[in-house]
Parts: C-alpha cells; structure tokens; sequence
C-alpha cells in the first residue's frame, strides 16, 4: 500500500456524496494522504534532535499542546519528548528522519499504522464537540492547537489546521473504520459532504455510515 491508497480498512467506505440532514451548509468529511513519522527524543537528544529536524526542513518543535509547520514538514506535539513528524505523500520522510537523527531519537514510522481524517466547515467544532471532551472554543483551541484525547474511546490526536474550522483527527489505522462511522454519524444531524476537491486527499462516506445519502 503506498502512501496515497486508502487504508484497507476503510474499503468499501469510500462513497463521495451529501449525507444526513439535507438543509443547511455541511461539514466536510475525508482523508488525508500523507507521511507520518514518530520521534522520540533519547535522554539529553533534545538540542540535536531540534537541530536534526531543523536541517531536515522541519519547524522548530512545538511545545505541548501545539503543532508547528515546517518547509518540508509539520510537527505535533504527543507526548513529553515526543512529536508526530507529517509531510506529504512519497516524501520518503522516515529515512530522511532516521538519518538526520541518528541516536538523538527513536524513530518510528506511522504512515500505514495511523490514518489522518479530515473534518471541515462552520460546524466541524460542534461535531467533534459530541465525540470528545476538550473545549474547541476559539478562544481556547485554534489554529495550530493539538490535544490528545480519546475520541469516545479511541485515542486520537486532533489538530487544528485552519481558520474555517478545519482538523485533522488522527487514530491508529485498526480503528480507522469505528472512527470514519462515529464521525459520520455525529455530523448527520447537520449534514455531510464527502467527496470534492476541497479536502486534498482520499474520500470517506457510505450510506452505512451513518445517515442516508441526500441525492
């Protein structure tokens, strides 16, 4: 499986069209293609962690509860010592990490073990509101703001990646199909997009997951 197809957990998920409620403006829902790369600061690796990331193209890594956004990558914070690296499709970003590092850190390739939905629109923060418990209010939460919460129950990682609202909610792949089902379901009662060009990556949607499809 390269980095653009779809998780096969999601197969047969992928139907574009409107679903749920039928008035009103939707949320978009989808899937991002994309690398991610787990890093791991060793004990004392931090500066030459930061300066391996730094020549790598990367931002300087964010603090908790913040991503930062690099040339060639972005960072997130998920843990003490700890950053989810991501960057575009076939950008061979493990490697690329993995020899910029060298022992300053552990690094783990997470490209096919998470899965990266998107989430878009006016309501996207009421739609995560009903799925997870951290306060999504502007004031609290905005663009470049992660939290690592469950998501129900699942562990996810959510980040903010626009203004609009737009989000990424990252899940471990075996959980990716429960997840694309809860997030369905949750934005049903105001309607949901999948499908378009606006989302930039694979589809997400189906009638069984979660309201019918408005034709």
């Amino acid at each position: 499986m390269s980095a653009t197809e779809p998780h096969p957990w999601l197969a047969g998920a992928l139907v574009p069209g409107r679903f749920g409620a039928a008035a009103g403006e939707p949320v978009r829902l989808g899937t991002r293609a994309c690398e991610l790369v787990q890093v791991l600061a060793r004990r004392d690796g931090d500066a030459a962690l930061q300066a391996a990331i730094r020549a790598a193209g990367g931002p300087d890594l964010p603090p908790p509860g913040h991503a930062a956004q690099g040339e060639r990558m972005a960072a997130l914070w998920t843990q003490p010592r700890g950053w989810l690296i991501q960057a575009g499709p076939d950008a061979g970003l493990a490697r690329r990490l993995a020899d910029a590092c060298g022992p300053a850190a552990a690094v783990v390739e997470q490209t096919h073990g998470r899965c990266v939905f998107t989430l878009e629109g006016a309501h996207a923060r009421a739609v995560l509101a009903r799925l997870c418990r951290v306060d999504l209010h502007p004031r609290a939460f905005g663009p470049g703001r992660v939290a690592v919460t469950p998501l129900s129950e699942i562990a996810a990682v959510i980040h903010q990646t626009g203004a609009a609202p737009g989000f990424d909610i990252i899940v471990a792949s075996s959980y990716a199909r429960a997840v694309a089902g809860m997030l369905a379901a949750a934005a049903a009662p105001i309607g949901y997009q999948v499908g378009g060009d606006q989302m930039g990556g694979d589809q997400m949607g189906g009638d069984q997951m979660g309201g019918d499809r408005v034709d």
